[in-house]
């Protein structure tokens, strides 16, 4: 029989999983440029040979490159918390990047399944 158990249907979310959520959004609202700049560097990864990388080592790609770019310095500001949602978005409105970052399946905190 089927585990249906991650579907959102089923999985009952924290106050803090929402906010990483609701932060996640508004960071894509924010800098609306972000998704597709972090697509950029994953093609480029891809199409240059490379099976799986890391939705973080693209964030810190992103903040290295937004830090020599602005005269501020400041560059890139990505919460590593926020680093799943990327990687999920990615995949989901790039279908070319399927499978190019690892995913674990996410458990509510206070599941049995949940890693402290």
């Amino acid at each position: 029989m089927p585990d249906y158990s991650d579907l959102p249907l089923f999985v009952k979310h924290t106050k803090e999983e929402h906010k990483l959520l609701a932060d996640w959004e508004e960071a894509k609202q924010q800098h609306p440029q972000m998704l597709q700049q972090a697509a950029d560097i994953a093609l480029r990864a891809k199409r240059a040979g490379w099976k799986r990388w890391s939705a973080k080592g693209i964030c810190e790609v992103l903040r290295w490159q937004t830090a020599v770019s602005t005269d501020t310095g400041l560059g890139f500001k990505v919460n590593n918390s926020h680093t799943a949602f990327l990687a999920r978005d990615l995949m989901r409105l790039y279908p070319e990047l399927e499978g190019f970052f690892e995913l674990r399946r996410q458990f509510p905190r206070g599941s049995a399944g949940h890693v402290h």
